[in-house]
């Protein structure tokens, strides 16, 4: 009898779990609304299935972005999640975006997320906050624009050509084949 409940219970508890652990979906049906997206991305959230909600939180982002209230919940549901899983510089990030299109449209917009966002970033510890404060006062870095390679030679004579082809891109090389305003030209000389 005792083995029969405890083999009983090994297969109920490996249907649970094989039940309970779904993918993130491949495709999502384009026929599926906003709201509809965020109510599965809800409910991927409550089940623990957080790939599967930030997939449909973003599909709604995607999809209906242009609409600022599909956006500003999609945002905020992303952020919370992030939270959730201590994320914290991807829920910081969606929290104050969502506060900066509040302090620019102030407008029309549902306040609840403007709270709720408030609420959200008193829960990130203090210590990251300042770090992400201070990563966005760092000044940027223009990254430097990448010179082109010159094409690799096979034989000696091609190497001699590459180098003449490299050396006339060079702004020095064109410089220096410039004639100077004092000098005569090549020309000038020949006729003196």
């Amino acid at each position: 009898m005792k083995k029969t409940i405890i083999i009983a219970s090994v297969i109920l508890a490996g249907l649970a779990l094989f039940c309970g652990c779904q993918t993130v979906p491949k495709e999502i049906p384009e026929t599926l609304d906003a709201r509809q997206l965020i109510q599965l991305g809800q409910d991927n959230y409550d089940n623990h299935r957080y790939k599967a909600a930030e997939k449909y939180f973003n599909t709604v982002l995607e999809r209906y972005g242009d609409d600022p209230k599909h956006y500003l919940e999609a945002k905020y549901e992303l952020g919370h999640l992030y939270l959730k899983q201590k994320k914290y510089s991807a829920a910081y990030d969606n929290f104050k975006e969502i506060e900066e299109i509040y302090k620019n449209v102030p407008v029309g917009l549902p306040g609840a997320y403007k709270i709720l966002c408030g609420i959200e970033l008193a829960k990130i510890p203090a210590d990251k906050v300042k770090e992400f404060e201070e990563r966005k006062k760092a000044p940027v870095q223009e990254p430097q624009p990448a010179q082109e390679a010159a094409p690799a030679a096979e034989t000696p004579a091609e190497q001699t050509a590459v180098e003449q082809t490299s050396a006339e891109q060079t702004p020095a090389a064109e410089e220096a084949a410039a004639p100077k305003e004092n000098e005569p030209s090549s020309e000038e000389s020949a006729n003196e």
